[in-house]
């Protein structure tokens, strides 16, 4: 069962794509690229969040979004 999030993300779609290009580490850029596909409206649930990331199990992925 996909269960679709609801986040509040304060920052700008413009202002996240400057906080990728400003992340020098793989776990950061990652952390900063699921919050823009988040804000921009390209995922809703994680398990699709983890499809395009690239990550093996929504788990993994889970855990990554309760960082943010």
């Amino acid at each position: 069962m996909c269960r679709v999030l609801k986040l509040e993300i304060k920052e700008t779609i413009a202002e996240l794509q400057e906080l990728l290009r400003q992340q020098k580490t793989g776990y950061g850029k990652e952390r900063i690229q699921a919050l823009y596909l988040l804000k921009t409206r390209q995922v809703e649930t994680v398990q699709h969040l983890a499809v395009v990331l690239g990550r093996e199990r929504a788990n993994d992925c889970a855990e990554v979004v309760k960082t943010l």
